[in-house]
This record gives structure tokens, sequence and C-alpha cells, in this order.
């Protein structure tokens, strides 16, 4: 069979790919089109939502004392609690200062009395006040109307259709209308201090003027004029015309039920979101066959249809817009012209009436009274904690603030129909629990304790006020939330429940997961493909496209190209001249401008140490390499710079690796070294640095992630890099160990002086005193100390190396001294202070478990006689450690229900909820805290909230950054490993002592870390990627 073409395979796949992302756009904006208004999240508090949203227009005004009691009666028994009314400023004062309120007065009564309540309009001016009126005319009655209704009303609404020119006996104008609020509504609240303003109810309009002006045009022009501070809620009319309320098209032109969103987007615009809005009129108009002749521009459906349309449209308001407030139906009755002849007029909205003329309910008058009969439950929405619908037992207290918990055991219960529910809580720095059940069944969405029972943490020292999913992906229908307190009292810490209903996202699912099978199919077929395809033809086509630049535009490019090629060969001129000087003077210069840029107390001594600091490790980033994990254990004293704070090592390697670039840019190849640099190092922690960037994208404290990713992760791994990417001699490489162990003595040595004469030391259990040095736990000194002392000890037993000398004299290097320190002898001295001072420390992880880990580590690779020498030497330390279990800090090691091991047990089962809950990409960076101590800790471990870490590297990098960012870590520990343990136990491995070393180390950073922090300190991080680089070092050997 004939082979097909590897290119038309080719172009398959791409074709297949193309069509997968044009089908996953179109799929993401048809999700996004059928969403449209609905909050991704739980929506927050809006105001003047939450109440019935049942509301009818009425001319109640038409109706004698008998045929009000009716109307009203009607109303209420219709579900509707809500009435909105026009209240003519003309009838109420026909001439100034002139009040007629008796048939007014009538209708307010009446309302109030069945607890309906009133959304009153005020419009239509008297001929004496003018069109427009006077703005100062229209505040004073407006002020007149709330103080003469002060007890009765909350709402006002202002003017009906201001974006349409019938409203004003001509043109629309939103600057006019604009300057009313900005009059009427002070007038309002200096008279009700509790009012709400409501927008004039926006027509559906497609103009932008100036006669009329689309509903959206005309809000835009209202904030142009600043008129968002005079109004509360804005108030639409979105008639459904000939579509029913499923009509999702948002646009001008679209005249349905959906162009409440076309407001909601101009509103958001505006950063006005936060204010509700309201359906001041809206309905489908069905006339009688009686009045089929009769023309209407409401379009006409049949009763049954309107009824229908009418219950829908309820339905989808009060699922997917928790914004939306009041829904207000196209009417009651009209006020007929010729009310004997009964013939339904299109301009009088006979077709929208909820009662028809003699009195008889409409089918959509049924639809409404049966939707508003439902069983009274929470609904999608936002409910303050007091809400009636909720069901409380014990001695809770209930107030504005929401509901406080009186004692422990305190129960709340509501019922409620929706697919998801949260609870908003006050936390603040105090211990208390909520448990919760979800249809008598733990809360699914929150985490577990030890008794199965699922929690809500109120721990906060941040104090902040936190919506907490309790369950989500619920089957659609009525379920109940139990909450039962437990402690918590005169901290009011319910505030709101939350309720949605989300559609079944099963659909999509499976749609993204076709075309994410089809693109992975077009991907594959295309890089095979690619594969048998000869390129040197396309290679060829590309050369012929320079050669058409003609000569002008092969010159420029090759000016440029050489330009950029002469700066870079004179910055690595002005390197090797430096160089030249020689070691000694070099460092001697390195270290004192960086002693005079940490410690002076004077800013221009200061910057002026630090730039001349920063041009010496430019010039040589050998010595910027070993400045900087020297200066790594002092991220907790950092430098104070313009207002910012940076640590001695961040700021020593940002110049460093600027001369490493430095070098790349002007020397590809040089004979001094080579580049040890490869992809057994270089994909592993590549794919680390970009798993744990994406992870705190997604983090929730966003700021903290971003920082600990720069200086726990980006940081170190550059520096990783450039020790293997820079070309370092074998003292170069040396030169970075010993000052990583330089800086370990002087931490050990700071922590001794503390110790035996200045006291300043940590007390433990018992009262017995712990070393510290320079951080503010213990427990730091030995996760660092311990990283060295395996380094320590290696050189000491089996090192052969001295640190300077005439014999050490290698090419490049410059002038040496005339004498040889031993590395041996000095590393052997350095041994007692570390040690001691780890000792000191009381580590428990350290002593009992990071360095033998180390030495055993150590002997066995080291093979022969130093098996038995390192079992001997481990029973004899096991036996120096029997006293100290007699102390308080060791002794309750074994206890399991109380103390440290039950705490870190207890923090173990918290932090592998938080990873089963964040499986992917982990809570982020530096967010273990903060998830931590507000969600999982668990109620039996309360005395430990502040917990920054889960004292377990595999739980760390788990519930950090998820199951990717642990598969890159592994990664990079398999690389290190298979090389390490060849080379390691090869007695032919040039520097063998140091190979080993390093592999004690990460044998410390694996066993230690089982039980404390391992990794995410910069320090730690720092190590280690040195004790990667520097197994990486042997790769290409190191006889340089």
């Amino acid at each position: 069979m004939r082979r097909r073409n590897p290119l038309f395979l080719w172009g398959l796949g791409i074709l297949l790919v193309l069509v997968s992302a044009l089908g996953f756009s179109q799929l993401v904006a048809r999700q996004h089109f059928m969403a449209a208004g609905q909050p991704d999240d739980f929506p927050p508090k809006v105001d003047d939502t939450g109440a019935s949203p049942l509301c009818v227009n009425a001319a109640l005004e038409q109706y004698d004392a008998a045929s009000l009691t009716w109307a009203l009666d009607t109303i209420s028994a219709g579900g509707f609690t809500w009435v909105r009314q026009r209240f003519p400023w003309a009838e109420i004062e026909p001439a100034p200062g002139e009040y007629q309120w008796e048939r007014w007065d009538r209708i307010v009564a009446g309302a109030v009395k069945r607890g309906v309540q009133l959304i009153p309009v005020l419009d239509s001016p008297p001929e004496w006040a003018g069109m427009p009126p006077a703005p100062e005319a229209f505040a004073q009655f407006a002020g007149t109307f709330a103080n003469h209704y002060l007890a009765q009303l909350v709402y006002y609404q202002l003017w009906h259709n201001p974006n349409l020119g019938t409203a004003w006996d001509g043109e629309a104008n939103p600057y006019v209308y604009a300057e009313l609020l900005a009059h009427a509504a002070p007038a309002i609240r200096a008279a009700d201090p509790d009012a709400r303003i409501i927008l004039g109810g926006l027509a559906p309009n497609v103009e932008s003027g100036p006669q009329n002006y689309a509903e959206d045009r005309f809000l835009e022009l209202l904030y142009t004029a600043g008129a968002a501070p005079y109004f509360d809620v804005v108030a639409v009319q979105p008639y459904g015309f000939d579509v029913g309320p499923e009509e999702r098209q948002v646009a001008r032109e679209a005249f349905n039920f959906s162009r409440p969103l076309l407001v909601r987007e101009v509103m958001k615009r505006h950063a006005d979101a936060e204010k509700a809005i309201w359906i001041t009129d809206f309905g489908w108009n069905s006339l009688p066959a009686a009045g089929e002749d009769i023309p209407s521009i409401w379009g006409s459906v049949d009763e049954a249809t309107q009824a229908a349309y009418t219950a829908a449209a309820l339905e989808r308001a009060e699922t997917e817009w928790p914004w939306m407030g009041a829904l207000c139906l196209n009417g009651f009755q009209p006020r007929p012209v010729t009310p004997s002849q009964l013939i339904p007029d299109a301009e009088e909205h006979w077709g929208f009436a909820l009662v028809g003329p003699e009195g008889e309910p409409r089918p959509v008058y049924a639809a409404v009274q049966t939707w508003a009969a439902r069983p009274q439950v929470a609904r999608p929405g936002v409910y303050p904690a007091q809400t009636a619908l909720a069901e409380f037992t014990g001695a809770w207290r209930l107030g504005p603030l929401g509901a406080d918990i009186g004692a422990s055991g305190d129960r709340v219960a509501l019922t409620f129909e929706g697919t998801a529910i949260a609870l908003t809580v006050r936390r603040g720095p105090y211990r208390a629990f909520l448990f919760v059940t979800v249809d008598g069944a733990p809360a699914p969405a929150l985490p577990r304790d030890e008794q199965g029972r699922a929690y809500i943490v109120l721990y906060d020292p941040l104090a902040a006020v936190a919506t907490v999913p309790l369950a989500e992906g619920l089957p659609a229908g009525q379920h109940t939330v139990t909450v039962v307190a437990d402690r918590g009292w005169y901290q009011w810490s319910l505030v709101d429940w939350r309720i949605m209903q989300r559609p079944d996202p099963t659909p999509y699912r499976v749609g993204y997961a076709t075309l994410g099978a089809l693109g992975l199919l077009g991907l594959v077929l295309s890089v095979v493909a690619a594969r048998r395809i000869d390129w040197l033809a396309a290679s060829a086509q590309l050369v012929a496209y320079y050669n058409r630049l003609g000569e002008p535009g092969q010159v420029l490019l090759t000016t440029v190209a050489g330009t950029l090629f002469g700066l870079a060969a004179w910055l690595t001129w002005a390197q090797g001249a430096f160089r030249r000087l020689g070691d000694t003077p070099t460092l001697l210069a390195v270290l004192a401008s960086a002693g005079l840029f940490y410690c002076s107390p004077w800013l221009l001594l200061t910057l002026s140490s630090g730039a001349l600091l920063f041009l010496l490790v430019i010039l040589r980033p050998e010595l910027g390499l070993a400045l900087t994990i020297a200066a790594a254990p002092g991220y907790l004293h950092p430098l104070s710079l313009f207002g910012k704070t940076f640590s001695l090592a961040e700021l020593v390697l940002l110049p460093t690796l600027a001369g490493g670039v430095i070098w790349l840019l002007g020397e590809r190849a040089t004979p001094r070294a080579e580049r040890a640099i490869d992809r057994r190092f270089s994909w592993p922690v590549t794919a680390f640095v970009l798993l744990a960037t994406f992870s705190t994208l997604l983090a929730a404290h966003r700021h903290e992630a971003f920082r600990e990713l720069r200086l726990v992760i980006i940081e170190p791994a550059l520096f990783g890099w450039a020790l293997l990417a820079y070309p370092l001699t074998k003292r170069d490489r040396w030169r970075v160990v010993d000052f990583y162990l330089l800086g370990a003595v002087v931490i050990a040595l700071i922590g001794l002086v503390q110790y035996f004469l200045l006291g300043d030391v940590i007390r433990a259990e018992g009262g017995i005193p712990r070393l510290r040095s320079i951080y503010g736990s213990p427990n730091n000194v030995g996760l660092y100390l311990g990283r060295a002392i395996p380094l320590l000890l290696a050189v000491t037993l089996f090192g052969r190396e001295k640190m300077f000398g005439g014999g050490d004299n290698h090419k490049g290097n410059g002038r040496h001294l005339p004498f040889t320190i031993n590395r041996r002898l000095l590393y052997a001295l350095a041994l007692p202070p570390v040690g001691l001072a780890l000792l000191l420390s009381l580590s428990r992880g350290a002593i009992l478990l990071g360095i033998p880990a180390g030495v055993v580590t150590l002997g066995l690779l080291a093979g022969g006689g130093w098996r038995k020498v390192t079992l001997i030497a481990l029973l004899l330390f096991a036996v120096a450690l029997i006293p100290l279990f007699q102390t308080p800090r060791f002794a309750g090691l074994l206890d399991t229900a109380s103390g440290t091991t039950h705490f870190r047990l207890a923090l173990w089962r918290s932090a592998w909820q938080m990873f089963l809950e964040h499986p992917l990409w982990g809570v982020g960076p530096d967010n273990f805290l903060y998830a931590y101590r507000t969600r999982y800790v668990l109620p039996s471990a309360w005395e430990e909230f502040n917990l920054a870490h889960p004292h377990n590297w595999l739980l760390d990098f788990a519930s950090r950054l998820g199951i990717f960012g642990l598969g890159a870590f592994l990664w990079i520990q398999f690389g290190f490993w298979r090389r390490a343990i060849t080379l390691s136990t090869n007695p032919q491995t040039q520097n063998r002592a140091l190979m080993l070393g390093l592999t004690g180390s990460m044998a410390v950073f694996l066993v230690h870390g089982l039980v404390d922090a391992s990794y995410f300190y910069i320090d730690l991080a720092f190590v280690f990627f040195l004790t990667l680089a520097g197994v990486q070092w042997f790769i290409v050997g190191d006889s340089q």
C-alpha cells in the first residue's frame, strides 16, 4: 500500500489542532453566552435584594373605597408584596404649596395595613412647574412627599421612562434628568434618612438621541453627568415582546427579557455593580379575541403562553440574577378611558392585565399566585444569617450584625433549594469551630476531623469576613443545612447564607474532553509527520527570502548583529582584565564592600559600597556566587533600601547573574572550564520553576505567593543554573562550598556566644535553654547546620584538598599565596562548633533523624571498613542520647495523644486534606499558612493555628504546588540519586570527599524533612541547589 505523504499528514494534524482550538473557543463562548449575568462564584451581598420580588403595577387611584379594598386584597392574595403606584405631581400639588393628600393617603394606608410595600413613582409635573420642571421645585415636592409619608415609605422612584422623549414633551436629556436627581435625592434623604432612591424606569429602545436613548446609553451618560450618588437602585423595563424569557441574546437590537444585562455591564464599567437592578415594568401582551385587530407595539401571545412566560421569567431572575430586586408586572388593571365598553385597548395595556375588566383573574394571575405559593424555603440569593427562614435552637443572639453564638452546642438549620450553599462567617483571633451537615451528612465542601465531622474554622488573626462553601454540585431540589457551634460567643460569627443554582456542567465537560482528545490527536500526528519532512527545502526557501532583502537590508542586519557582539566582547575583556588582579585582592575587595554595604549606618556609604560590590561581582561572578551562598542565612535580617527590604544574598545574586550573562554573550566557549549544565539538570528544574509559577497565578494570596516564588524558587534556581552555566574552575567550585560552610561556622559561633555569654536563648519544655543564633527558632539552626555537617565530616575523613597555595595554581587564577592551607584541617576545626551548636539547638529532627541519616549515607557509600565504623558510631551516638530522653522535650515523643507528636499527626492529616482539595496545583507558594489556619486546622489541634508548612517535605511540595510540582521535585531527586550513588561509590571519582558530603547533605534534607521544613526557606533553597549543582559538576569531571 502506498504510504501517505508526510506533508499531507502534517497538514491534517495541523488542521485537527485548528479545528479543536476553534471548537474549544466556540464552546467557551457558548458557555459564557448561556451563563451571562450569572455569578461565577457565590454572589456578594447586594443591597435592595433578598426580599420577595413579586411586584405589580397598579392604578389604585381609580377605585372607590370598596373597590380599593378589593384590589389590595386581590393583589395580596396573589402573593405580591410590592405595588408600584404613580403619584402624579400635578394631582398632588396642582398649585405651588397646595397639597391634596386625601386620595393618596387612603392608598398608602390600605397598602401598609396589608403589609404591601409601595413604590411611589414621582412624575407628571404640573403646568406651573414647566417641562422639564425646575429642579428646585421638583426637589421641594419630593422632599415634602417624603416627609409626609416618612413612617410608611422607604423607596422613591423619580420619573418614568426618562430615556424617552414622550416623558419630557419632546427630547430626552440625560443631563437634565441628572440635575433633577441631584436636587431631588438630597431633599428626600434630608426628610427620610433611610430613603432609597430608584432611578426612573428605563424603557427598551435602540436610539442614541436626541429624542430617545437606549437604556445602556442613557445610563452611561448619567454616569458621565455625575449622577451615580443620587440613586441607589437602577430600574429597567425588559418587556418580552414576542419571545420567551429563555432568549439570551444581549444587544440593543434584541428586545427581550435579557435586556437588564445591557445595563448591568454599564454599571460594572463604572464600578457601580454593588447596586441592585429592579424591573419596574415587564410582561407579555395577550390580547383577547375582541382586540386582535388592535395594533400592538408589544407583540402578542396567547394567555397560556403569557402565564408560562411570566412564571419562567420570575424563575430565571431568581435563579440567575442575584443582583435583581423587585420584579413589577404590568399590571393589575389599567385605568380604562371608556370602562363601559370594556374593549381591551393596547394603549391602556389591557393585554397585560392580571385581572380582567370584570375582576376575573386571568391565567397569568393564577400562574404568579402558584409561583408565590411555593414552600417557604431559601432559594438562590443572599440571606442574612438571622433570616426568618432559619430555625435557631439554643442561646443564639440575633441582630443587624447577623447571628451570635450563645453557647457551645447552639444549632441552626436552614432549608433551601439550590445546587450550592455557602455560609459567610466573621473570623477573628479567637478559638471556635462550626460543625456542618447537609441533609444529615457531613458538608461535602468542608474538611473533616478525626471523627469524620465537617467543620469551619473561625480563627483568623486577620479578622476577615469570609464566604465558606458548604456544599456544591448538589442535585437540584430541596436540602437542609445544619450548623452546630463550638465556642465563639460575643463574636457575631454568622453573617449570611448564600445559595446558588448552577446548571449541569456535564455536557460542557464532555465537549471539552472530546475537543481536547481531537486536538491531542492532531498534535501527535503533526509532530510525527514533521519528523519525516525534508525541512532542508524549507531552509533553502528561507535563504532565498534573505537574498531578497538586497544589499541595504543585509548590511543593516549585519551592522546590528556586529554592534551587539562588539559590546559583549568589550564587557568580557573588562572581566578578564579585572580577573588578572588575582584572587586574593579581588576577594578582599568583595568582602570589604559587602561588609560595608550590609553594616553601614549611613545611606551614602551604603549606596557607594553597594555600587562597588555590584561592580566587583559583575566583573568576577564566581566570587559573587560564593558570597551569595554565604549570605543566604541572613534573609531574616534584610537590608532596607528606599522603603523596600532585600536580603544580602538577593542583592549579590542579581549583579552576579548579570556578570554571568555578559560572559555568556561575549564568550560562547572558553578554555578555562567546560560548562557542566545538561538536560538532566535543566529539564526537571525548569519544569519545577514553571509549575511553581503557574501555581502562583492560581494562589488565593497572590502577593505572598509571588514573593516566595521569587525568593525561594526562581532566585535559588538561577543560582543553581549559574553554578553550572558559568565556567567555574576547581578552585572556584571549592570556594563556593567553602563559603557555604564558613557561613555555617559563623552561625554556630554566634549561637554559642549567645548561649554561653549573653543568655540569648529560647526556653523549651521544662525551661531547658535552646540555642537559636540568628534565627527566630532553634529548629532553623538544626535545619541549616544539619546540611553542613555531612560535608564537614566527609572532607575531614576523606579529603585531600588544600585551600590556597602554590601547588593549586591553575590557568587563569592569577596570583596565589606562597603558603598552603589544608582544607581537611580547617574543616576538622569547624566540626566541633558546628556540631555543638546543633546539639544545643535541641532540634529533635536534626539530632534523631537528620545527622544519623547523613552519617549512615557517608558510611554506606564510602564502603569497606567505614560501614562498620558507621555502625559503631551510631550505637555510641544512641547510647549518648539516652539522657536526652529523660528531658521533657524528648520524653513525650512517643505520646500520640498529646504534645508535639499529636499535633504533628494532626498537621499531616490537615495537609493531606489540603492536597486532596487542591490536587493539581496546590494552594500556591507561601499560602499554606493562610489556608491551614482558616480552613484545615483540626479542632483538636487548636493550640497551633499558625503553622507555615506541614513539617514533611512530601506534603509540603504536594500541598503548595500540587501533584505536578511534587512530580517535578521527585524527578529532580531521581536524577540526583542516580548520579550521586554511581559517583560516590566509584573510588576513581575526583574529589570523592565532596561527592560524599553532598550526598550525605541531601540525605539529611530528605530524612530530617520528614518531620520538619525541607526546602521552602531561603537559605535551605540555596543549599539545595548548591547540592544539585555540586553533583552535576562531576558529570564533566573536575580536573580543571
